[in-house]
């Protein structure tokens, strides 16, 4: 039976300092914690906050992707992905205003799948629209650079 969805609910997350470059975050009663690496002031345990918006992108992908192949009748038998942002810090530094602070983010997803070419161009559009956190980088002025391919 699938689980059925509401069409509106609240995600929430809580937060406090460690340091000045970690943060612990709860949601869920799962811990998530960022960090800086030791040039930034950091001890360099945990991954940073943007390296982890774009694990989130790379995670959500894979929810929405194995969602949407679902529905279109794609098998996946397994999918490899990376992705590349590419940070312009003139915004947070003041040197410059800027459109977005990822003006490029490069994904690359390969697919274990006998799907067709056309099936996986057919998967990778849904997906990029359907993918809250592609939408949102989207948005805010982010070219997705993707390439999706078969293993």
């Amino acid at each position: 039976m699938a689980h059925v969805m509401p069409d509106l609910f609240k995600i929430d997350v809580k937060g406090h300092a460690i340091t000045h470059a970690r943060t612990e975050m709860i949601a869920r009663g799962k811990v998530v914690t960022t960090d800086e690496p030791p040039e930034r002031g950091g001890t360099d345990l945990f991954a940073t906050p943007l390296e982890t918006m774009l694990s989130s992108f790379l995670g959500c992908t894979n929810v929405i992707a194995n969602y949407v192949a679902g529905l279109l009748k794609i098998k996946l038998r397994g999918m490899e992905m990376d992705i590349c942002g590419h940070f312009d810090t003139r915004g947070v530094f003041g040197r410059a205003e800027i459109e977005s602070p990822f003006p490029v983010i490069e994904l690359n997803v390969v697919l274990d799948t006998d799907a067709s070419d056309g099936e996986i161009a057919e998967l990778q559009r849904i997906t990029g629209e359907r993918c809250p956190v592609s939408v949102l980088l989207r948005r805010a002025g982010c070219e997705i650079r993707e390439s999706w391919a078969r293993k």
